[in-house]
């Protein structure tokens, strides 16, 4: 790993991402220390920008680097990271750890979890109107039909949403190396 270096590391379900310093820092959005406590108490989270250490960034986890075509230069990735430490405004749409990372990197926020999800959910749109023309087509079957077609398409169209989002996940990871 080096300075600059966009990096990340895989949690449950989605990944966390920061920037390396260089020095054993790393500056990511996070929710601190209190987050178990705060959810604990029904306290609302407020994620911000800060730096923490590499163990606290990754803590057991294996750490990948993910790599870019064109980024701009270590000095100003890091520079860009620090100018927000402090910064809250978290938005898991518009305004993640990715959308951080990707911003100190190039200049421009993206999400490729958050593109994932949207893809996803594209088999889902198109099952869910499916399935309502064809319940609509099946009015006048007995109940149990209904039921049956109706919990087969709800299957296939979550099917093909999974699918989808792993597929897309899977091509970000072949992106990375650790």
């Amino acid at each position: 790993m080096a300075m600059g270096d966009h990096i990340f590391v895989y949690c449950a379900g989605y990944s966390h991402h920061g920037i390396d310093c260089g020095d054993g820092r790393i500056v990511h959005f996070d929710s601190g220390p209190w987050q178990k406590l705060a959810r604990t108490v029904g306290a609302p989270i407020v994620p911000k920008v800060c730096e923490t250490s590499w163990d606290e960034f990754a803590g057991e986890r294996p750490v990948m680097v993910r790599r870019y075509e064109h980024s701009d230069d270590s000095q100003t990735v890091v520079a860009r990271a620090l100018s927000r430490v402090g910064e809250t405004g978290y938005n898991l749409f518009g305004n993640n750890c990715e959308h951080f990372a990707v911003w100190c990197k190039t200049g421009q926020a993206s999400s490729t979890q958050v593109d994932a999800f949207v893809e996803a959910l594209r088999p889902v749109r198109r099952g869910f109107a499916a399935t309502a023309m064809l319940m609509r087509g099946m009015r006048y079957a007995p109940a149990q039909v209904r039921v049956f077609v109706s919990g087969v398409a709800l299957a296939a169209t979550v099917g093909a949403a999974s699918y989808r989002y792993w597929q897309r996940r899977q091509e970000q990871q072949d992106r990375c190396e650790s």
